[in-house]
């Protein structure tokens, strides 16, 4: 660390600016977590959206693709974090992503400044360069992190042994929701959508997932339509990354033949979580409705899109809940879950309360390191 370096100043890379509110919830936690510890901290975010981030987070915002306006900054911090997030992987972003995520490392270490992978879940990672890459570069950053076992697991196997692998949380456990009251108070739309007549409120995650298409549209809707029908349930779509699911929301709402919501607001990530405090189930796609559902002590069920999902579930010891997503699901199977949810709904919100705040801890062991790694 230079020690012309006086004033501590970070530099946090992940999927920022573009309105995935998991993704965004961590970077909230992180942003919020270190202020609190270093109050005269500089943080510097890489985003798609600097002047967005910078208004949200009050932090100095950058360009993820300005390649010299990073390499600038970087010159002038103490830490370089990668993360959180599902980052170093090559199934998304038509696997280029991994190379982006792998060269800004690669960079901050040219430039000598030391980097941290934060809280992140690994994999999968398919091809033969993109598993070498990884051997070679993470195994000259100076600390790693992971969110689950199996990511730990995988780095092992890659050959990456230099640097301690912590296995701790996803940042996002330390967030607090926000009390509902003030959320409905500051949208009243809110309100309303929650406003359920004594019906139990059902909350449905999607997204768009290439390998099933349309027969999972389908499918949610057949799903909707059948918890309103058999439970008087009232079904609002909530969407995580905010344009993309409100458009396969609607897909699925013009083929169901009851009527249902879409939360169509943007919200922070506390409100989110308040309004899912509200919930009786989370049917959810997306990780982060999982763990919002968790932290919410709401039961859901969960779809098994990417291996992060599998790990996550599985890690709160509820693999009951999990359903295999290419393996062809159906209503059948799906009424099954509810099924189970129902007769098994105190026991698994135990579950949730007791690796929930276990979880929570594992998050403040990723901030500790950090504090710990800074320190003079």
């Amino acid at each position: 660390m230079k020690k012309s370096k006086t004033m501590l100043k970070i530099m946090i890379s992940g999927y920022y600016g573009f309105d995935n509110i998991g993704d965004e919830a961590i970077l909230k936690s992180m942003v919020g977590a270190f202020k609190e510890k270093i109050p005269q901290i500089k943080i510097t975010v890489l985003s798609h959206n600097p002047l967005q981030t910078s208004r949200t987070y009050q932090v100095k915002a950058i360009n993820r693709l300005h390649l010299i306006s990073i390499i600038c900054c970087l010159r002038n911090v103490n830490l370089f974090i990668s993360g959180g997030g599902g980052l170093l992987q090559d199934s998304t972003g038509k696997g280029w992503s991994i190379l982006y995520y792998l060269g800004l490392i690669l960079v901050a270490k040219i430039v000598k400044v030391p980097v941290m992978i934060y809280a992140q879940g690994i994999g999968p990672v398919n091809k033969q360069i993109n598993k070498k890459l990884m051997k070679w570069i993470l195994n000259n950053v100076d600390l790693i992190t992971v969110r689950d076992n199996s990511s730990k697991e995988l780095l092992e196997n890659l050959g990456v042994v230099k640097p301690s692998i912590y296995v701790n949380s996803d940042p996002v456990f330390l967030l607090k929701k926000k009390n509902i009251n003030h959320t409905i108070d500051s949208y009243p739309y809110i309100q309303e959508l929650i406003n359920s007549d004594s019906r139990p409120l059902i909350g449905v995650s999607v997204r768009e997932y290439k390998n099933y298409g349309s027969n999972l549209i389908r499918i949610f809707a057949q799903v909707a339509d059948y918890l309103i029908k058999s439970y008087q349930a009232k079904i609002i779509f909530l969407p995580f990354k905010f344009d993309e699911d409100v458009h396969i929301s609607e897909e699925i709402l013009s083929l169901m033949k009851n009527k249902a919501e879409i939360l169509k607001i943007k919200l922070e990530p506390e409100e989110l979580l308040s309004v899912l405090s509200r919930l009786s189930l989370v049917v959810g796609v997306r990780l982060h409705s999982i763990i919002f559902s968790s932290m919410a002590n709401i039961p859901f069920i969960a779809f098994n899109y990417d291996p992060k999902v599998k790990y996550f579930v599985e890690d709160l010891g509820l693999p009951e809940l999990l359903l295999e997503i290419d393996e062809g699901i159906s209503l059948k199977n799906i009424q099954e879950k509810i099924e189970y949810v129902r007769e098994n709904n105190d026991k698994i919100k135990d579950i949730l309360l007791k690796k929930v705040n276990n979880l929570e801890e594992k998050a403040l062991a990723n901030n500790e390191l950090v504090y710990k790694f800074l320190k003079p």
